[in-house]
């Protein structure tokens, strides 16, 4: 995994994001989220739980954005 920092609970976000995801699936998911955070983070390579929400949504397909997005909710701390 790249440099990144992990704030708050962003990093069992991502995980919790990697599970969700179909088996045949997995390693793409992964990967695409890792870009999306490393692109969000920027120099900084900090990435916070905005970040990697912000992130979810860009890749997530539509039809399965509701579901994720509510698998994430209780990890989130703010």
């Amino acid at each position: 995994m790249a440099d990144l920092t992990w704030e708050g609970n962003s990093k069992a976000m991502f995980d919790k994001c990697i599970e969700g995801s179909p088996k045949p699936f997995r390693a793409m998911t992964e990967k695409k989220l890792l870009e999306a955070c490393e692109k969000r983070a920027g120099d900084a390579k900090k990435v916070t739980e905005d970040i990697l929400i912000e992130a979810v949504k860009e890749i997530t397909p539509k039809p399965f954005l509701p579901m994720a997005l509510k698998a994430l909710e209780p990890l989130k701390s703010s």
